[in-house]
């Protein structure tokens, strides 16, 4: 006589017997589509039966491939595979477009998005099927899409970009200085790297300085370096930004915040390519090309004596103006494409891009933060969604609730707290261009609103629909 064991092991082998049998009824559909399909249905990750489609993928006949160990041949063709069967054995729920990537037996490297689902007909016995959707021409050409948008890691695709792209191309194999003028956030240390990196100083150090955010009385230390016992505190020598770039590129940010007596050092150094640390008598030559930057206008500085003119024309031997991203509202799906791809890749995510009514609202929009902007307002659209698509609700409140100009809402009163040139932006986008209203907003005279717009070469129709 039987017993209970033996007949539950024959009633759970029926039932194997069954699904894989209903399985291959459905054998025309599932050889039919593109998609490898795998089904994996008893506790020895045997491969009970499996579909055309995944045969050529893994490059074998479809007679060796069932009742192989899936453990072994998936994981040695698709590497991580089989961390999402694992899980989905241990959680007993499927996966979604999990992304993995392996190199075919031609040398290219092939993309797929795994997907499982499990198979519960078999109660204890259960098991998954596999599906594995190969996405490899998508991503070759998106990647050829996006070399055809972009100069190096600069995005855009817009007349006023690829002007910029000629402009730079040109002038690859000169050491000519050149200064970068743009919006906060519009890239202009982005712009002062690829400068950098087609030119013939490009194995050579690129050394960013934020002359903003350097203490009056550290910059010149930073720039130039100091000796042991210099000033008090200086226990060590310490060597300057225009050594440490020494061959290579000094990218000078925020370059009118230097105060007069830098300038002064920082005019002779780029004129007679020498130095002298802090404390030393001993000039040191170097050789740097100067790239700077500022979102200032400068020749209002030199106005009220506040920048050098002799310094200004040296560094503009060049003049670089980028254009604000409200200039080039077809560069817009683009960037935010490139930067759900980054995202995509950091957080193994799989979003497939933005949904028609949202890139309608992003190309509304009058982006007063520019492509910094647009990149946080992508990333805060990211974390929020929980589909494929990122939906308009997921989007910041003040791109959500722009006005019919595109306009953000008016900021909060403590807008003190924020950078002020973008604040300016922001408020006179908010009240369109009304200096009166903008004035109050910020609490400021008019007059001190109309100098402000000045310095940072906001134009007075700045907000108005074009």
């Amino acid at each position: 006589m039987e017993s209970f064991k033996q007949k539950t092991a024959q009633a759970d082998h029926s039932r194997f017997r069954e699904y894989v049998s209903k399985f291959n009824e459905l054998k025309t559909v599932f050889d039919s589509l593109p998609d490898g399909i795998v089904a994996i249905l008893d506790k020895e990750m045997k491969i009970a039966t499996a579909n055309r489609a995944i045969s050529e993928m893994l490059e074998m006949p479809l007679d060796e491939i069932i009742g192989h160990d899936s453990t072994d041949l998936l994981e040695e063709r698709f590497p991580g595979v089989q961390k999402v069967v694992r899980q989905t054995l241990e959680s007993k729920r499927g996966v979604r477009n999990y992304t993995i990537e392996r190199f075919a037996s031609n040398g290219d490297l092939n993309s797929f998005l795994v997907s499982t689902a499990v198979a519960d007909e078999l109660e204890d016995e259960f098991g998954i099927v596999l599906i594995l959707h190969d996405i490899s021409e998508i991503t070759r050409l998106r990647k050829l899409t996006l070399q055809l948008q972009r100069y190096g890691e600069i995005i855009g695709k817009s007349k006023n970009m690829k002007k910029l792209y000629a402009l730079i191309e040109s002038i690859k194999h000169y050491d000519t200085s050149v200064l970068i003028v743009g919006e906060t956030g519009t890239g202009k240390e982005l712009f002062a790297r690829a400068l950098h990196d087609i030119s013939d100083r490009k194995n050579k150090p690129f050394v960013p300085v934020n002359c903003s955010a350097l203490p009056s009385d550290l910059i010149e230390s930073e720039l130039f370096g100091y000796t042991k016992g210099a000033f008090t505190g200086a226990a060590t020598t310490h060597i300057g930004r225009f050594q440490v770039a020494d061959g290579g590129t000094l990218f000078l940010d925020e370059v009118g915040t230097l105060p007069l007596k830098t300038q002064v050092k920082l005019l002779r150094a780029i004129q007679e390519r020498v130095i002298e640390p802090l404390g030393s008598s001993k000039s040191i030559a170097v050789d740097v090309r100067i790239v700077s930057a500022t979102n200032r206008d400068l020749v209002e500085l030199i106005s009220k004596d506040e920048f050098r003119d002799d310094l200004y024309y040296r560094l503009k031997v060049l003049q670089i103006n980028l254009p604000p991203l409200r200039e080039r509202v077809e560069d817009i799906a683009i960037l935010a494409d490139h930067f759900i791809t980054r995202l995509n890749r950091y957080y193994n995510r799989n979003i497939v891009g933005l949904a028609p009514t949202t890139r309608e609202l992003l190309e509304h929009y009058l982006w007063p933060g520019n492509v910094r902007e647009l990149q946080n307002a992508i990333e805060h659209a990211f974390v929020l969604t929980t589909g494929a698509l990122l939906e308009p609700q997921h989007l910041p409140p003040e791109i959500r609730l722009a006005n019919q100009y595109g306009a953000p809402p008016a900021p909060p009163e403590d807008i003190s707290k924020g950078e002020e040139e973008e604040d300016l932006r922001r408020t006179l986008l908010a009240t369109n261009g009304n200096l009166v209203e903008a004035s109050k907003i910020l609490d400021i005279h008019r007059t001190t609103l109309w100098r402000k717009m000045k310095e940072y070469r906001i134009e007075k129709g700045f907000g108005k629909q074009q």
